[in-house]
């Protein structure tokens, strides 16, 4: 019993260790523009990196390339010679394998094709890099199917179509978050990743928005475990009826909250006239609560709100901060009696409207 225990603590020992070396750099990485962050700790494998906005958190054994001055910087070549200094490494085992990249204020202006050689990555974050305009379709060619988490903040990307097809090859993505880039639009069936949760296009609590001016038909149909979507742009001004189509079925018209949507929405442009009618009732049956942030809606139309409300007996509304009326509004009257008191008398089911203050 006692050699039993000991045994299976030097086992854990060892499991412990093997996976502590296997998440620091290797000793070989290459010395230049970018570098190889590792922890000093075992059980603290994030670090919050500096840079010039916030301190982001990034995993042990990944690599940071920052502060190129030249814009025509060949990366891939760098990568390219990583990848076989790397592969020569016979010692270790997923040598080539890292956690994040994080791509920090520099001047590049072009991503090439399979930018990563043989080196793969979970999350690619690019971060303050104004002047990047473009990234080839195929530059993430080894590693598309390893990403879990893609973030751009403050670039100039604005091509959607080339975009959009690099991110539907990321077959295991989870969260995707653009910020301040140059998207002026969605396109049709932006998305076909199975396991995306979260789509973020700016964010309130950090005022960053996209320039996004077009929504297209069934963009979000065939993300169906969606959890999060979030829309922050200053020209948006009409949601089209097929524009928030979803493809999942609830399995419960109950208030859970493992099974509901969260949208939120935001933009001065936007108002009472912006969204189409049925543009937010097709969610499937699914339980949602949509935060509408910085509209200029000044009332609720009934012929939107009320089928929206309907769709789910557990769907929540949210005009907090819009620019609706501070009195109850003839308009929104067609709240009160339903909508301020849901089925089971527990609390408004509209937030920020008069009509259902008390």
């Amino acid at each position: 019993m006692y050699q039993s225990r000991i045994f299976s603590i030097k086992l854990c020992l060892l499991i412990q260790y093997f996976v502590y070396a296997d998440s620091q750099c290797p000793s070989n990485f290459l010395k230049g523009p970018c570098s190889c962050i590792e922890s000093n700790s075992s059980n603290d494998p994030v670090l919050l990196y500096p840079t010039v906005i916030e301190s982001i958190p990034i995993r042990s054994k990944s690599i940071v390339c920052e502060h190129i001055e030249n814009s025509l910087f060949d990366l891939r070549s760098f990568f390219v010679k990583l990848s076989a200094i790397f592969t020569a490494d016979e010692k270790r085992i997923n040598v080539t394998s890292f956690n994040d990249f994080l791509l920090h204020n520099t001047k590049m202006k072009h991503l090439p094709r399979n930018l990563f050689g043989n080196i793969t990555f979970t999350t690619i974050i690019l971060y303050q890099n104004p002047l990047l305009t473009s990234i080839d379709v195929n530059a993430f060619n080894n590693t598309r199917n390893k990403i879990e988490v893609f973030r751009t903040v403050n670039t100039s990307l604005s091509d959607s179509k080339t975009l959009f097809s690099l991110i539907r090859e990321f077959t295991n993505l989870r969260f995707l978050s653009m910020e301040n880039d140059k998207l002026k639009s969605i396109p049709d069936y932006a998305f076909n990743n199975s396991q995306l949760r979260y789509i973020w296009f700016g964010a309130h609590f950090k005022q960053t928005s996209q320039p996004i001016e077009y929504i297209g038909k069934y963009s979000f149909y065939h993300a169906p475990n969606l959890t999060s979507l979030r829309i922050f742009s200053p020209v948006l001004a009409k949601i089209g009826k097929y524009s928030l189509a979803m493809n999942r079925t609830s399995r419960t018209v109950n208030d859970d909250l493992g099974q509901m949507l969260y949208i939120d929405i935001g933009g001065s442009m936007l108002d009472s006239s912006s969204f189409e009618s049925t543009s937010l009732t097709r969610f499937r049956n699914r339980s949602t609560f949509l935060r509408l942030y910085n509209t200029s809606i000044d009332y609720l139309n009934e012929n939107v709100f009320q089928p929206f409300l309907e769709s789910n007996p557990s769907s929540l509304l949210d005009v907090q901060d819009s620019n609706i009326s501070r009195s109850c509004d003839s308009r929104s009257l067609w709240i009160k009696s339903e909508y301020c008191i849901n089925s089971d008398s527990r609390e408004n089911r509209v937030y920020g409207t008069a009509c259902c203050s008390f």
